[in-house]
């Protein structure tokens, strides 16, 4: 484990907390100004400084932490599936969505944007891979066609590397962070983003029923934002602790149940 904080999803509360107590500060600076400049008989009670973030950051080994580096591989497994399914959803004949049309542009838009995003998709990670190569001192990447089998060949040769691209120092975070973009990308224009699964149990921290999973993800989560407020953040656990935590609690209930 390093000191590197994980540019994952782990720590999306701790990131939430340090932008809040940022425009907190600059507010409280300015009312500071104010009062400072403001005469003793107008003068009243000392601004207060928001207090500081509590929440703890997740660390990275090295860089991402286990969970989030679990989900940028199955991201990336997941992007030729994905792309697949971008491409029956816009094969280019219906109209475009919104996020694909810009009105001030006086240029028309593209016949086929889900075959542009194939294209761009398949020269991002080449690029990728082109540098990583570079960094190690490979030779440059054999042509692999064009469109979907090119996509199907970068996709599997970079799975093939994506433990020394996550660990490497300039590489990890840019890497993860697109492979984490184009797949929510992909979902959304598909419209097949994972569902989200509430769990039976309540969250062993807030007591609240708010423990869910999304769909494929090794993880569970507190949906509460409140929930560990001034513990380091809401309760993450992986499946097994949960099933473990289930199994714990049907035990505890036939026990009562028996002794009752």
């Amino acid at each position: 484990m390093s000191d590197r904080v994980c540019p994952g999803k782990c720590n999306a509360r701790p990131r939430r907390e340090h932008d809040d107590h940022a425009r907190a500060l600059a507010t409280w600076q300015a009312e500071m100004a104010d009062w400072i400049a403001s005469s003793d008989e107008d003068r009243g009670p000392e601004p207060v400084r928001p207090a500081e973030p509590t929440s703890r950051w997740m660390a990275g080994a090295p860089y991402w932490c286990l969970s989030d580096s679990s989900a940028v591989r199955s991201a990336l497994t997941d992007l030729d599936e994905q792309m697949t399914l971008r491409l029956l959803a816009g094969d280019g004949h219906g109209s475009l969505s919104l996020a694909e049309r810009v009105s001030s542009s006086p240029e028309p838009g593209s016949p086929s944007p889900a075959h542009d995003d194939l294209d761009e998709l398949v020269r991002w990670l080449r690029e990728w891979e082109r540098a990583y190569r570079e960094s190690q001192g490979w030779p440059t990447a054999p042509h692999r066609g064009e469109a979907a089998p090119a996509l199907t060949s970068a996709v599997g040769w970079l799975l093939a590397h994506l433990d020394g691209i996550l660990a490497h120092p300039d590489h990890a975070e840019g890497f993860g962070v697109g492979i984490l973009y184009w797949h929510n990308r992909l979902a959304a224009a598909a419209k097949t983003r994972p569902r989200r699964i509430s769990k039976q149990l309540r969250c062993p921290q807030c007591h609240l029923a708010t423990l869910s999973q999304v769909e494929g993800e090794d993880r569970v989560e507190c949906r509460n934002r409140d929930c560990g407020a001034n513990r380091g953040g809401p309760v993450v656990m992986t499946i097994d602790e949960y099933e473990g935590r289930a199994h714990e609690t049907i035990e505890a209930a036939r026990t009562h149940r028996r002794a009752s």
